[in-house]
């Protein structure tokens, strides 16, 4: 029996489908991992003043902060994810997302000055870490001055807190059927829905959903993640270049981890095809799937889409 629980936490809706007979026991468990979500959101958050991040945030040169091991751990994971796309995905972008949200992201509302100021203030280089100790220090900016690291988890924090969640139903609760979501931009499966197939059915949304060239496919020991504009427009921005992340209309990314795949996603809107390819290769069981800028009737001409390695040990259905 599947059952099905919600939970609202950063800025969206937690789902979670766990196979178990016992009702009771899959609500308590639903109970815990969506306390531990929260965790994670006060962990991560950037507003909130008590969060680590804020306490990062407040780091002059020559201090350093203590964290606890999950903000370590999300740290190393989101070096590893940058390192791997040469840049285009970087934690440290809050500088610059604060200036753009203050134009309502129009890069043509900002002086020279202004943007040249916040774009400094970016970059994973700017942070010191200590994974042994669990220490973080900063860096000044690239202008030389103790400018606050604003760091920005909205583009992996989800994925991680699907990931720690999975690993409390595996080790804690010993569950080897569930779903778990984070606003369907990022899913994550293990096992089986029970229903007779491998996997669970897990859908693309959107004008994509029939030109992406599957309505479903069999998700099982890993995760999906979609990035695009229908939603919130052009808000992600390559501090590679100064811009928004627009080179593509839609982007999907396959991963062993939610983190990985939620990452890779984000960045993948900025990235060429073949810097797309070389993110891939240097993260093991990583793919992509990256949707042309066409017209509908060019698809009769020409796939709409570009697949590298994505999803390959899934079963695509429907």
């Amino acid at each position: 029996m599947c059952h099905r629980f919600e939970h609202k936490a950063m800025s969206t809706v937690f789902e979670l489908m766990i196979v178990e007979e016992d009702r009771q026991l899959a609500q308590s468990a639903a109970y815990r991992v969506f306390q531990k979500v929260d965790r994670m959101e006060q962990m991560l958050s950037r507003f909130l003043d008590v969060s680590e991040v804020a306490q990062v945030r407040d780091l002059k040169p020559g201090q350093a902060l203590r964290v606890p091991p999950e903000m370590m751990d999300v740290l190393l994971i989101s070096t590893e994810v940058c390192a791997a796309t040469q840049g285009a995905f970087d934690v440290t972008v809050g500088t610059i997302m604060d200036v753009l949200r203050e134009v309502k992201h129009r890069w043509a509302g900002l002086t020279q000055e202004e943007r040249d100021g916040a774009l400094a203030a970016c970059g994973m280089n700017r942070l010191i870490i200590d994974r042994e100790n669990f220490l973080i220090a900063v860096k000044p900016d690239r202008l030389g001055n103790d400018s606050p690291l604003e760091l920005d988890f909205g583009a992996i924090g989800k994925g991680y807190a699907l990931d720690v969640a999975c690993d409390m139903l595996t080790n804690e609760w010993e569950f080897t059927d569930f779903l778990m979501h984070g606003g369907t931009s990022t899913v994550v499966a293990r096992g089986s829905m029970g229903d007779g197939q491998d996997g669970w059915p897990v859908g693309v949304c959107g004008d994509w959903k029939q030109r992406a060239g599957f309505d479903a496919i069999r998700l099982k020991d890993m995760a999906i993640s979609g990035s695009g504009f229908e939603e919130k427009g052009t808000h992600i921005v390559d501090v590679r270049k100064g811009v928004a992340a627009v080179r593509h209309g839609a982007v999907w990314s396959s991963a062993p981890t939610a983190a990985l795949s939620d990452g890779l996603s984000t960045a993948f809107l900025g990235m060429t095809w073949q810097e797309v390819k070389v993110a891939c290769d240097a993260l093991p069981g990583c793919g992509a799937l990256v949707a042309r800028e066409q017209p509908v009737w060019m698809d009769k001409l020409r796939t709409p889409v570009r697949k590298y390695r994505f999803a390959e040990k899934v079963a695509q259905v429907g």
